[in-house]
This record gives C-alpha cells, sequence and structure tokens, in this order.
C-alpha cells in the first residue's frame, strides 16, 4: 500500500505562544457541546437500527483503533494553521469493518486516548472527540445508506464491486465534509478568521491525498481481518513513510511561501528607494521634475514594441529611471539651478555625469547589469556622443531606447530658452536625426502608428478625424 497521507481531525493550532490553550468563549463551548450532542444521537441512531456486533469485528475496531493512535500521535503542521496525521486511514477502517455504533465508540475512544497522552487542555479534548465521534457516526451512516456491508462480511466478489466502491466514496465524503468542516469552524471562531478562508487553507492543499484514503483504509482494514494485527502493521508501515515524506514537503513548502514573501518585500523596498533617489535628484532641477519617471514610461512603451520579454523590458525601465543619477552629485546643483545658458565649462562638467551614475549603479549588486544603459544614454548613433564615442549597435540596446525616451520628455518639456515642442515638430526631429543621433530602426519603430499613437494619442486621433 502507498500513497500520499490524507489531513487528519486535530485543530487548535498554538497561536503565540506555542502550546497556548485557545480562550473557552461561549460561542467556542456552545460549538463543541453541539457537536457532542449530535455524536451522541447519531451513535444511538446507529445502536437502534444497526445488526448485532460480533466478537471479530468488535476486536477488529478496537485493534484498528490502537493504530490510530499511533498515527494521531504523530501530527504535522497544516498550511492553514491546522494539525494533521494519518490518523484518518485506520478511522474510516474502523467505519469499514464495524459501521455501527461500535465505530463511534472506537474512533472516540482513540481520540480520547490520544488527546489525554498529549496533556491536551480540556477544551482540545471535547472538541477533537466530538467532532472525530460525530465524523464516525455519520461516515457510518452514509456508508450504510448507501448499501456498504461491514467488510468481514462482504463475499470475495463484491469486494472490488461498483456498490463496494459507491458506498465507499460516500463514506470517504461524508467523513471528510464533516471533519474538515468542524475543523475550520473551530479554528474560525478561535482566530476570528472567515470559515471558508481556514477551510480552503487546511483542506484545499491536502485535497488531492483524500483520493488515496480510501483504498488504503479498505486495504488496512481488509489486512487487519485476514492477518490480523502483526499483518496491519507490516502493511502500515509504508503509510507511517509517506506521512513522514509528507510532513517534510509541508515544511518545505511553507519555507519556500516565506522566502517568497521575503524576497518580494526585498524588491519592492529596492523600488521604493529607486523613487525616492530620483525624486532627490530632481528636486534640484526644476524644468526637469517628473523627467525620470517619464522617460521610464516612454522606454517601457518602445521596449514592449520590441518584443523584448517582460524581465528585459523591467530593466530598461529601471535603467532609465536611473539613467540621470548622476546628477546627484553636489558639483551640479548650481548647474541644474541656473536659469541661463551653460558656460563651455558646465557643459562640460554636465556631460560628465553618466560615467559618474553608472559608477554610482556599478556599487549595487542588483544593479550591475544597468552600468552599461545608463553610461551610455548620451552616445550617438554615428559615434560622435558621449562619455565614450560608442557608435551603431556597439552602444547597449537599453542606451538606444533611452536616448530615443530622454530625447522624446525633453523636446516635450518647456526650458528657459525655448518653449515645448508639438507632436509634428518631434516626429520631424527624429525623422532628421534617424541615422546619425538614433538608431535608425528604433526611430522607425516609434514613429510607426502603434507605437506613436500610444506616446500621442490625442495626435493620432486628430490625424484620424482630418482623413
Amino acid at each position: 500500500m502507498s500513497a500520499a497521507p490524507p489531513p487528519s481531525r486535530s485543530a487548535f493550532p498554538p497561536p503565540a505562544p506555542a502550546g497556548a490553550t485557545p480562550p473557552a468563549t461561549r460561542p467556542l463551548v456552545l460549538f463543541i457541546a453541539i457537536l457532542a450532542v449530535a455524536a451522541v444521537a447519531v451513535g444511538g441512531t446507529l445502536h437502534r437500527v444497526g445488526p448485532a456486533v460480533d466478537s471479530p469485528r468488535l476486536a477488529a475496531a478496537v485493534g484498528l483503533a490502537c493504530f490510530a493512535v499511533l498515527a494521531d500521535l504523530l501530527t504535522y503542521r497544516l498550511p492553514g494553521g491546522g494539525l494533521g496525521s494519518v490518523a484518518l486511514i485506520p478511522f474510516l477502517a474502523i467505519i469499514l469493518v464495524s459501521p455501527e455504533w461500535t465505530a463511534v465508540a472506537a474512533v472516540a475512544a482513540a481520540a480520547a486516548v490520544t488527546n489525554l497522552a498529549c496533556r491536551r487542555p480540556l477544551v482540545k479534548l471535547a472538541f477533537n472527540v466530538a467532532q472525530t465521534s460525530l465524523s464516525a457516526g455519520l461516515a457510518a451512516l452514509v456508508y450504510r445508506a448507501a448499501g456498504g456491508r461491514p467488510l468481514g462480511l462482504l463475499p470475495a466478489p463484491e469486494l472490488l464491486g461498483w456498490e463496494t466502491a459507491v458506498a465507499g466514496l460516500a463514506l470517504l465524503a461524508a467523513f471528510v465534509v464533516v471533519n474538515t468542516g468542524a475543523v475550520s469552524g473551530v479554528l474560525s471562531i478561535t482566530e476570528g478568521r472567515r470559515v471558508v478562508g481556514v477551510w480552503r487553507a487546511n483542506t484545499l492543499s491536502t485535497a488531492p491525498y483524500f483520493v488515496f484514503a480510501g483504498p488504503l483504509a479498505f486495504g488496512l482494514g481488509w489486512v487487519y481481518l485476514q492477518l490480523g494485527p502483526l499483518g496491519a502493521i507490516v502493511a502500515a508501515v509504508p503509510v507511517l513513510g509517506i506521512r513522514q515524506l509528507y510532513a517534510t514537503t509541508l515544511r518545505l513548502q511553507a519555507a519556500n511561501r516565506e522566502l517568497a514573501g521575503t524576497t518580494l518585500q526585498l524588491r519592492r523596498t529596492n523600488r521604493e528607494l529607486l523613487e525616492f533617489m530620483v525624486k532627490a535628484l530632481e528636486a534640484r532641477d526644476p524644468y526637469t521634475s517628473g523627467h525620470s519617471r517619464r522617460v521610464a514610461d516612454v522606454a517601457t512603451v518602445i521596449a514592449r514594441s520590441l518584443e523584448l520579454g517582460p524581465a528585459q523590458i523591467e530593466r530598461v525601465r529601471v535603467a532609465a529611471l536611473l539613467h540621470d543619477v548622476g546628477k546627484i552629485h553636489e558639483s551640479f546643483a548650481p548647474i541644474l539651478s541656473k536659469p541661463g545658458a551653460l558656460t563651455d565649462e558646465e557643459w562640460g562638467l554636465l556631460r560628465t555625469h553618466p560615467s559618474l551614475g553608472a559608477d554610482l549603479v556599478a556599487t549595487l549588486s542588483d544593479l550591475r547589469d544597468l552600468v552599461g544603459p545608463v553610461r551610455h544614454h548620451h552616445e550617438r548613433w554615428d559615434g560622435r556622443g558621449y562619455p565614450d564615442g560608442l557608435a551603431g549597435d556597439s552602444i547597449p540596446l537599453a542606451a538606444r531606447i533611452i536616448a530615443l525616451a530622454d530625447t522624446l520628455d525633453a523636446m516635450l518639456s518647456d526650458r528657459p530658452y525655448r518653449t515645448a515642442l508639438t507632436a509634428d515638430e518631434v516626429r520631424r526631429e527624429f525623422r532628421r536625426h534617424s541615422g546619425t543621433q538614433f538608431d535608425p530602426v528604433l526611430c522607425e519603430r516609434v514613429l510607426t502608428p502603434r507605437v506613436w499613437g500610444q506616446l500621442f494619442p490625442a495626435d493620432v486621433r486628430q490625424a484620424a478625424t482630418a482623413r
């Protein structure tokens, strides 16, 4: 027998500190009392309608209850906060072997022994005994109503028949629904969480393993009846091994989720720090406020039009956001705030900002791949740019994209020495400098109706209306 272990019926995860007892509030006590009364009523109904219990079935129920105690002592933490074990398998086997009031009694006894052995508080003991008893009793009633008979009374031809399979599935469904519903209800009460959310977190992650619980329980019950306790112990070893594997898998999944959350938080923090740095830079120059973010937006549009991958597009965006970060150096403050034209000396100093920005970006390991785009965003296609005089395809693609986006925003911004250009004037400037200042392929791509329409939607709409 081999399968992954299904979730168990334990509840009350320790909130804080570990092992803390949930408060016995009135709703909690009422909920447990309802479960207990319902379990007693279902057990009484089974006693009235069920056949007399013979000694072999009673002995098998007691023996399988001992298996359940052992399995229930080997619990593990579920993703939603509850506790899991493989005790569901022997519980189901008890019902299959003896679908009478004895199933309720055996399951209740196993739950009580487990909780007493673990020294769980009275409120936890009461809940676990009540809900497992109710789950077993209703599952036995459903099994009998679906035509199921005690496993030891089934003739060999019927063991693998459709009627037995349907009754077994009904038994499994009833036990799981009552079990997970009760556990989710009590966690909802004690933790103030929505019952549906608790049920999803505790149940959906383990749902695939319910498929194996029925066959395993069937096999465990049949082996116990045929070979006795020793044979059942041998058959149960693989199940306990899989339980350990599954518990380890859950711990690894929890660790991975925590790591993914930490990574996402670090990325968010890094992005906020970059935005803060850019705002600090732009605060020095009233004429370029918001410039870096607008350049990043335009560069993103161009990068998408080239059908680059999502990761590449994001790196272009970040590089564009940081393209002027070198201007944060104190020596640029007088130049950036100067209202008139710059002198040759001041222009010479200003042209050092790409290399200074690249040096600054290189100090951060997560941004080192952006050194090239930041350093070379003022290079020209004809090789007459700065700081290194690169030409053509030797200029990084991201730098060529940023050059276009940077120039576009500069042309659309008012300056002391000129007013902003119109969309038609920008188009003419791009055509005039294509192949000299700008990459001609990128220039042509920007001037296509699809990309131009994203940059100047109003201009495209006016042109369409004029036609």
